[in-house]
């Protein structure tokens, strides 16, 4: 018997999922889309563990969005056009995680959606816990259990999620987490709004999702540390510079809803 824990209001479900089980009917097309910026040393084995883990199992696009990389990241991905139906959505210059998303989802054809940060922080196995509640969600955000990041990133996550849920009303752990499955509707009808958290994109996305009424909910998943190197963004030097970004975007999304709503 599996383990289930549920805590759920009107809007948000955090749950356990169950047991994967493939009926008889026709599984939905899925576009399995991985973000990539300087990840040489770990995209071919994560690019390769996604096609095997879920491409191979489901009816799926595996498409690539990869961002302006300087350390070979492309060229490795090129390379393996030849070895995986790859649809590469690449870059010259740098766009920026958030613009490389919104026209990479632009471009996704299938039913569900499902992205994934391709740092090697997620397992791709989690991705039978978010699928197996498709049925009863718009959006299926992982949420980490134990978080393994550095201190002062877990203290900005842990504030951020405690600020979004009193500003809108939601009661979500993980908003902003880079795992997650989404139906086409849900990512058509929001994502040319998305345009006003710099540094938190999904958190945004799901912030807008919820008050359009899609059904949200998050599943637990594992999550460790990066595979390779570390990320520069939230470095201690920039953080005064980042938290005043996302302030003034918060303010600026909830005078939108405000007004909207």
């Amino acid at each position: 018997m599996n383990k289930r824990n549920e805590k759920i209001d009107s809007r948000i479900a955090f749950t356990w999922s169950s047991n994967r089980a493939f009926g008889a009917e026709r599984e939905p097309a899925i576009s399995v889309l991985l973000a990539a910026y300087n990840e040489a040393k770990s995209i071919r084995g994560f690019v390769k563990s996604c096609y095997e883990e879920i491409c191979e199992k489901l009816p799926a696009e595996l498409m690539v969005a990869e961002d302006g990389s300087t350390d070979g990241t492309r060229e490795i991905l090129l390379s393996l056009k030849n070895e995986l139906p790859i649809v590469l959505l690449s870059s010259y210059n740098r766009k920026g995680y958030a613009k490389g998303l919104i026209d990479a989802l632009g471009n996704c054809s299938g039913d569900w959606v499902f992205f994934s940060d391709s740092d090697g922080q997620y397992s791709l196995s989690n991705f039978w816990n978010l699928w197996d509640q498709r049925a009863c969600y718009d959006m299926i955000i992982g949420c980490k259990i134990h978080r393994r990041e550095a201190a002062h990133r877990i203290i900005l996550a842990k504030g951020f999620h405690k600020i979004v849920n009193s500003l809108f009303g939601l009661s979500l752990h993980d908003a902003d987490c880079g795992f997650r499955l989404i139906r086409k509707e849900v990512v058509r009808s929001v994502i040319k709004e998305v345009k006003l958290l710099e540094y938190s994109f999904w958190a945004e996305f799901t912030i807008r999702a919820c008050l359009k009424g899609f059904r949200v909910c998050e599943v637990p998943i594992s999550h460790s540390n990066r595979a390779h190197g570390n990320t520069h963004i939230y470095e201690p030097s920039r953080i005064p510079m980042i938290v005043l970004k996302q302030f003034r975007g918060l303010a600026r999304l909830y005078s939108e809803v405000k007004r909207n709503h």
